[in-house]
């Protein structure tokens, strides 16, 4: 089950896995998986958000 990550400004959207790993989904089509380190480094003014989402898991 993937849940949604709220970043404002990102064009596409951002989803977290049950595995902790997040889903950035680019115009239906494109779709890539990251790391949390690897998120925070593409998105850092979304550090808290991510951070968020990875103890939402838990």
């Amino acid at each position: 089950m993937t849940r949604e990550v709220a970043i404002a400004g990102i064009e596409g959207s951002l989803e977290v896995n049950d595995d902790g790993e997040f889903v950035y989904t680019k115009s239906g089509l494109e779709t890539e998986v990251l790391k949390p380190d690897q998120a925070i480094r593409r998105w850092p003014e979304a550090e808290k958000q991510i951070r968020q989402a990875l103890r939402e898991l838990d």
